[in-house]
């Protein structure tokens, strides 16, 4: 329940480090920053849902290492944005919002696979591309936020396995899938 609260009191101050030096100016850009948090944040509440809570303390060690990981290296390395409005001073290396959305899709797709971590990860992705729309940062600030949002549920996260369901997804003659869904009671 402690990582619970640590997870969440991160994610509802993260806004707070990026918001006044963030440039808003369009859709793009408003989606990438509600997107940065709506990613880990459906990860803990799917594992809540479920009652994954191993599940939930590894998305804390992830989310919280590459929280911590993504501060530190903004803060020692002090690289200036491509975009700098008067008076705002900002740090660009690495990108905090694209490794927050990383980490929660790194955790969708190693804890419950790829079925729900592909379409995380090119909501990631999109993430990404808006910091960069925004001018925001430049490509390597983004894969940099991207490989320690990744990395790091690669040393904390475990596949999840509960063998009273199971999904998975098989080829069919010709050029079809079949979903098959096995359940115990």
């Amino acid at each position: 329940m402690r990582t619970l609260i640590i997870i969440l009191c991160a994610l509802i101050t993260l806004p707070a480090f990026a918001g006044s030096r963030a440039k808003r100016t369009d859709g793009i850009t408003r989606t990438g920053d509600v997107l940065q948090l709506a990613i880990p944040i459906s990860a803990l509440a799917y594992s809540s849902y479920i009652q994954d809570w191993e599940g939930a303390k590894q998305l804390g060690f992830a989310y919280g290492a590459t929280f911590a990981t993504t501060q530190v290296l903004k803060y020692t390395i002090r690289e200036e944005r491509p975009y700098q409005a008067d008076g705002v001073k900002g740090t660009t290396f690495p990108s905090g919002h694209t490794s927050s959305a990383f980490a929660g899709a790194g955790y969708w797709q190693m804890r419950y696979g790829w079925y729900v971590g592909a379409p995380m990860y090119a909501t990631a992705a999109f993430v990404g591309y808006s910091r960069n729309h925004a001018n925001m940062h430049n490509w390597l600030d983004i894969a940099t936020g991207a490989v320690i949002g990744i990395g790091f549920n690669i040393l904390f996260t475990s596949r999840y396995n509960n063998e009273s369901a199971q999904l998975s997804v098989s080829p069919t003659q010709g050029a079809g899938a079949k979903l098959n869904f096995n359940t115990k009671f």
